[in-house]
């Protein structure tokens, strides 16, 4: 067995200073992390939390070109 450690969904909260919620929404829109159900909950690895914080940064948007106006018939 390893000796790597496992955090909580809490745990991960606190130390990116954001919700559970947002954490565990995170997690499973990408697929990271165990969910073990029930009250056992999320469990992250570091790699995982590596993983969700990469996931959780802003995404530049596409720039999109401005519609022109039309001009009303005179």
């Amino acid at each position: 067995m390893t000796d790597a450690k496992v955090f909580t969904v809490y745990e991960v909260a606190e130390e990116f200073r954001c919700g559970r919620q947002k954490v565990a929404d995170v997690a499973r829109e990408h697929g990271i992390g165990a969910q073990l159900g029930g009250r056992a909950g999320w469990r992250f690895t570091e790699a995982d939390k590596r993983a969700l914080w990469e996931a959780m940064k802003p995404k530049e948007k596409a720039p999109v070109s401005r519609r022109r106006r039309r001009r009303s018939a005179a």
